[in-house]
């Protein structure tokens, strides 16, 4: 998987404008960005995508809104002004079908923006409003200031929470999340804040989504233990958080030994049921935290080795956008910058190897994980990925020194055939 946030990733093939623009949509409605990526950027660039070796991208919220990032939804139905038009998504998607690429959007069902239709009319109404139900703990009267005296995503008066378990409301996402599969056939929805939705809302939605396309993917924003969530009844994965600790103290700042991260990494996959642990979407960043380079205090070595564990260990890798350009950053403006196209400075290539690895090794992407050797004076760690078809020994070496590796060190497990050491 390859995770992009829209604004800050392209304009054009190879490039971004970084240039700041608003657009007057309307009804007083303001789109604004700050960086200038569109969707036509995306379209453009999915032979890069293609060729590093990604099947699937996922795109941070492309729908109409006020701010750059598009997480204060004004419109579900419409593809915002400063992105594009809903002709260059079905575009993008088709590309993307065409390069045997599949398509995950961002849904934002928590909350909404301060121009969505329905927030507008109970300012203008108040519990008068027939949209008054759709909010969450809604006072009378309604006042838009700061604070808000209102249920909002972190407090945010632009981003007034919804009352999910509203029948009108339910219906009225619903018919989003089917909309946008019938309109440009994507493949799944990233779901924003999905631990404060009411779980029978992500049942139905569930429901209604696989109806229309069976083999739609659904991920929930979990930050904690997601097992309550992965019943089989609402979602097939979440975004691994748990995954992005482990490796931040084992590879960025080494504060954790090979022992104790081998211990985690085992209770962390068998926490779910096989088929669910296999499909967690696992990474080293996102839109939503400090890029991992900079928790590698710069140290390459040490985040393209995080990486050669992301493609080779249990779960789905997902790679945020500029990683391969060595992007470092600790504030939001900083960990999305933008994509620093043409720079010489990176390690796409290795990447791109990592991934034509997992994409030829079956047991890589849905074998067993077995640990054969953890040295903690050594920085040494060997695990197996094994299934009915092949076996393959993964070697690690997390520190700064060359390693040798006696056989009788280390032993494998009596098996059938051979091993192929990586």
């Amino acid at each position: 998987m390859y995770q992009i946030f829209p604004d800050s990733f392209a304009t054009e093939k190879g490039s971004i404008v970084k240039m700041a623009k608003s657009i007057e949509t309307g009804y007083g409605m303001i789109s604004a960005n700050r960086l200038g990526g569109t969707i036509q950027g995306i379209s453009e660039n999915i032979e890069y995508i293609r060729e590093l070796g990604i099947n699937c991208i996922y795109l941070n919220p492309v729908f109409m809104a006020n701010s750059y990032h598009k997480y204060d939804t004004a419109d579900y139905f419409m593809v915002d002004a400063c992105m594009g038009t809903l002709e260059e998504l079905k575009e993008m998607v088709a590309i993307c079908h065409r390069n045997h690429i599949r398509v995950i959007l961002d849904g934002v069902f928590n909350h909404c923006g301060p121009d969505f239709f329905a927030f507008r009319d109970v300012l203008t109404y108040g519990s008068k409003s027939r949209y008054y139900d759709w909010f969450y703990d809604m006072p009378e009267p309604v006042c838009y200031m700061d604070p808000p005296d209102y249920a909002a995503f972190a407090y945010v008066k632009e981003m007034p929470k919804l009352n999910t378990s509203n029948p009108q409301l339910e219906k009225y996402l619903i018919d989003v999340g089917t909309y946008w599969i019938r309109e440009a056939d994507i493949d799944g929805w990233r779901l924003d804040v999905a631990n404060e939705v009411n779980h029978d809302f992500w049942r139905h939605f569930k429901t209604a989504v696989k109806a229309v396309k069976p083999q739609f993917f659904l991920i929930g924003e979990i930050w904690e233990d997601a097992g309550v969530w992965l019943l089989g009844d609402q979602f097939d994965s979440t975004m691994n958080y748990r995954f992005s600790y482990l490796c931040k103290d084992f590879f960025a700042t080494r504060t954790m030994t090979v022992s104790e991260f081998d211990a985690q990494m085992h209770k962390m996959i068998m926490r779910y049921p096989e088929q669910v642990s296999l499909v967690q979407m696992n990474f080293l960043d996102t839109h939503d935290v400090p890029r991992f380079l900079s928790y590698c205090v710069g140290d390459r070595r040490r985040l393209r080795l995080a990486y050669f564990y992301l493609f080779m260990g249990y779960g789905v890798p997902s790679v945020f956008y500029g990683d391969e350009y060595y992007i470092e950053g600790e504030t939001e403006n900083a960990y999305r910058s933008p994509m620093p196209w043409g720079s010489e400075d990176n390690c796409y290539d290795i990447l791109r190897e990592y991934a034509q690895i997992r994409r030829e090794h079956s047991a890589i992407r849905n074998g067993t994980y077995r640990t054969v050797l953890c040295q903690d004076e050594k920085g040494l760690y060997l695990f197996l990925r094994e299934n009915e078809q092949e076996k393959i020994l993964i070697a690690l070496n997390n520190s700064d020194e060359e390693q040798e590796i006696s056989d009788k060190a280390w032993r494998i497990p009596p098996m059938q055939g051979d091993i192929r050491i990586l």
